[in-house]
């Protein structure tokens, strides 16, 4: 992973982002960075002319600030190759806090709350569809049932077959998790919802 731009505020903006996820970089000019075998780029949309032509994946500023897990998710399937099992599985559990964990080749990619099904929804379908994957499955977690079933009916109704949605049996799934820390729990069992089957969730005909 290379940080290629003279730009001070915006290499400030990728390393903030690039730290946030866990990802190593070295960092160079555009010019160096051409020239070198670096496979992953991340630089500006203004200095990305300077890898125009080359095999080289380049990611921009912007798609990293926004959506830190799908850049995550583009740098890990470029590094493991295409014969990676690149399924991609996101737990959800609702509540007051919502917490959501996305599995990504087999690890975790990213962590985080919401503070409404509506926010949590957009984030989701921002990540089933911006992540590259030959399967994708949600799995909703039935704590709170009703909310469950408003965000399983809304990524349905969006992705239809493309998207595979589980409702999940949540019992036990917080038992582990650290409860005197502000949000870990709600992510701790997102992340226990994300490895465990449950049932198909169908829209009605």
């Amino acid at each position: 992973m290379t940080v290629a731009t003279v730009r001070g505020r915006s290499y400030y903006e990728i390393v903030r982002a690039l730290k946030s996820i866990g990802v190593k970089y070295d960092s160079m000019s555009p010019e160096e960075a051409s020239l070198s075998g670096a496979k992953v780029i991340i630089t500006t949309r203004e200095e990305a002319g300077a890898f125009a032509g080359s095999n080289k994946t380049v990611l921009l500023d912007t798609e990293l600030e926004k959506y830190p897990a799908i850049a995550k998710a583009k740098i890990l399937k470029t590094v493991i190759g295409t014969a990676a099992d690149d399924q991609l599985i996101i737990g959800i559990d609702p509540g007051t806090r919502i917490g959501i964990s996305v599995i990504y080749l087999h690890e975790e990619i990213a962590s985080m709350l919401e503070s409404s099904p509506q926010r949590a929804v957009e984030q989701v379908a921002a990540l089933v569809g911006g992540i590259s994957s030959h399967k994708k499955i949600v799995r909703i977690g039935d704590g709170n049932i009703t909310m469950a079933r408003q965000m399983a009916w809304a990524l349905k109704k969006r992705f239809g077959d493309y998207l595979h949605v589980e409702i999940v049996d949540e019992h036990g799934t917080s038992q582990t998790a650290d409860v005197h820390r502000r949000g870990m729990r709600d992510r701790s069992s997102a992340r226990t919802i994300a490895f465990r089957e449950g049932r198909a969730f169908l829209l009605s005909r």
